[in-house]
């Protein structure tokens, strides 16, 4: 289901995607939070499209059931809280910035899932974080040239640790193929072109390694 909640005055504002409440940035609860309350600094002030591209390929290729699911950069958490609700994934939002926590605990609520906050930068994340993880997701997260090296690195963590894949989306930026060139190199990796037309159409890549035993 997609589309506006309601008419109702305390449904205004909030979009259904994939069957996952989303506010609005013009609902009443965020303005409130964002009067009251820090704002994010590294870009987590919304939702960003490139979640829905791994929605829709989790969608066509759906994790185990109870996957334990690490989502990295995760901001609003959107990406992890679809996981929790469709396949019962027992999720850990990753994210440098501990403002967007608010904002996930909001819609973790909203959508009666719980998701487990960690901050964390891409490169402090160690093996231990990743043991025992059946997926690793990240959506518009490699967006500046000084986050490849990182992200590499938490790739090769991720798949050292025995992570069975890792899926990373972009809308088709320079770090992010700089990043998806050396991990087509190094791993069991793809680099796919992808699209979607809800909540409105959106075309983006992939990139997806595959690891584990």
């Amino acid at each position: 289901m997609d589309g506006t909640a309601s008419d109702h005055p305390a449904l205004r504002d909030i979009q259904i995607v994939n069957d996952i409440l989303i506010l609005k940035k013009r609902h009443k609860l965020i303005r409130r939070m964002q009067r009251k309350l820090d704002e994010p600094e590294i870009h987590g002030y919304q939702v960003w499209g490139s979640s829905y591209l791994i929605m829709d390929y989790l969608k066509q290729h759906p994790p185990g059931k109870n996957a334990k699911v690490t989502e990295i950069g995760s901001g609003w958490g959107i990406l992890g809280i679809f996981c929790a609700h469709h396949f019962g994934a027992k999720v850990t939002a990753v994210d440098a910035d501990s403002h967007v926590f608010p904002y996930l605990e909001a819609h973790a609520l909203l959508n009666d899932v719980k998701i487990k906050g960690q901050v964390a930068k891409y490169q402090d994340l160690t093996k231990k974080d990743f043991r025992g993880q059946s997926l690793v997701l990240g959506g518009d997260i490699c967006f500046w040239d000084n986050l490849v090296d990182p992200l590499y690195q938490a790739v090769k963590t991720a798949v050292n640790a025995g992570v069975k894949q890792i899926i990373i989306a972009d809308p088709g930026r320079s770090p992010f193929h700089k990043l998806a060139k050396r991990c087509c190199k190094q791993f069991n990796a793809e680099h796919l072109d992808w699209s979607v037309s809800e909540p409105k159409t959106i075309h983006g890549e992939l990139l997806i390694v595959r690891g584990g035993k």
